[in-house]
């Protein structure tokens, strides 16, 4: 079984890599436009990178706004899909987000429709209609979290 590690972006070459997985997964797969893509929200944003061994599988960005916690940009490399990594990632963004946050316990997100039944197996619940982002068709998705008191 492969060593996994989640860990926070903290250099040039760790968002290089982060940049690397959303190339991959979104402009070159999905082909979105890299001017959509890779946004000033970037600069705002925490970002994360799960590891399988010493290779960048995953990653996932998160940001405060006044609503709550916008989960964004969730990719894991064609290779490493099936792994559940994904899941990892999002449940690593909900923690370190309400340790960050303790006042928060409400997030979403913009789900491509095709991934909608992961975000559901975590506990999002979509809302309003359906609309295009990307050229993709995307659902409002939204998670209250019970609070650990």
């Amino acid at each position: 079984m492969a060593d996994i590690t989640i860990r926070e972006i903290d250099s040039k070459a760790d968002l290089d890599l982060v940049f690397h997985i959303r190339t991959e997964v979104f402009v070159v797969e999905q082909q979105c436009l890299p001017s959509e893509e890779f946004d000033e929200l970037d600069a705002q944003a925490r970002h994360f990178l799960l590891f399988e061994g010493n290779q960048a599988a995953a990653t996932g960005r998160f940001r405060k706004t006044d609503k709550g916690i916008k989960i964004e940009r969730i990719a894991t490399l064609k290779v490493h899909r099936g792994k559940g990594y994904a899941s990892q990632i999002i449940q690593h963004l909900f923690q370190v987000a309400e340790e960050a946050f303790p006042d928060n316990n409400y997030f979403y997100l913009h789900a491509q429709v095709t991934v909608m039944p992961l975000y559901e197996s975590l506990g999002f619940r979509p809302y309003g209609p359906t609309f295009i982002e990307a050229d993709i068709v995307h659902q409002a998705m939204e998670l209250k979290r019970a609070k650990n008191d």
